[in-house]
């Protein structure tokens, strides 16, 4: 059972890494709370619904176009909505508000109320430490787990990479040196939306598609982010596992409906002793 556990654990914290990753990159860039990102999650997971069931597109494919397509609609949100509120939070959150409405209700108007599946991507399963594990699941794990290291290696090592590094460190500074501010946000924005899509595309076979979907994950990752350090790309990573063994722990020995109470009684402690998170700049 703890092999399980564990298991479960890191699947839940990839995923969450995922959302935190892309909402503590756009708050870097923008100094903008992105209160719009499930939407984000949802749409990716409602777009591969539509090509997998309706266009008939092969199931791989299907996550890769749908990565594509919602990294592009966080592109153009960017560039007609985002970029307009730098560093005014507040404009920013309402303008982010406004984007979950309508987002989320075209989605209910066009794929209607009612809760729809969508087949695995890979079936079978194989043991691990004696735990059964899905070949879904494995997926799920290494899909994120390559997402992360390839962001990583492109923020690192290439030129729009270090680009990005030194809008979130300086933007003004970073306009000085010649560096594009409006063009580095807008591809930032839009590789945070594509690791959202990311995350709802891989966890759709697992649970149900629906307009509604993105708010829980939203929820996680925003405690993730506060753990973390709001804008440290590494402290986020770190506690979107610590927050996935914790849901995995605390469903398995307490009740899944204790998982969300213990996660926001970390995320107040936190706030309490370590107000900039574990690894966030003061």
């Amino acid at each position: 059972m703890l092999s399980q556990v564990i298991l479960n654990g890191i699947v839940l914290g990839a995923t969450i890494a995922l959302m935190a990753i892309g909402l503590t990159l756009i708050f870097g860039i923008l100094r903008l709370i992105n209160f719009a990102h499930g939407e984000f999650y949802m749409l990716g997971a409602v777009v591969s619904f539509y090509l997998i069931g309706v266009a008939g597109v092969p199931n791989i494919l299907s996550l890769v176009l749908a990565i594509i397509a919602i990294g592009l609609l966080g592109w153009i949100s960017s560039r007609l909505v985002f970029r307009r509120f730098y560093g005014n939070l507040i404009g920013g959150c309402l303008a982010a508000l406004a984007l979950l409405l309508i987002f989320r209700n075209v989605t209910w108007m066009i794929f209607g109320p009612s809760s729809k599946t969508i087949p695995t991507y890979v079936s079978g399963q194989v043991q691990i430490f004696g735990a059964a594990v899905t070949a879904e699941r494995l997926l799920i794990v290494g899909a994120a787990v390559a997402a992360i290291l390839i962001l990583g290696w492109f923020i690192k090592y290439t030129r729009l990479g270090k680009s990005v590094r030194a809008v979130q460190q300086d933007g003004e500074a970073a306009l000085v040196q010649g560096i594009s501010v409006k063009f580095v946000s807008g591809l930032s924005v839009g590789i945070a939306t594509a690791l959202a899509a990311l995350g709802g595309a891989l966890l759709a076979p697992l649970s149900v598609v629906s307009p509604g979907m993105g708010a829980t994950p939203l929820v996680f990752a925003f405690i993730a982010v506060i753990i973390g350090g709001m804008g440290s790309t590494i402290g986020t990573l770190l506690a979107g596992f610590i927050i996935g063994f914790q849901q995995s722990f605390t469903s398995s020995f307490l009740g899944p409906q204790f998982s969300l109470g213990v996660s926001f009684g970390l995320a107040m402690l936190m706030l309490a002793f370590r107000p900039r998170g574990l690894m966030g700049h003061a």
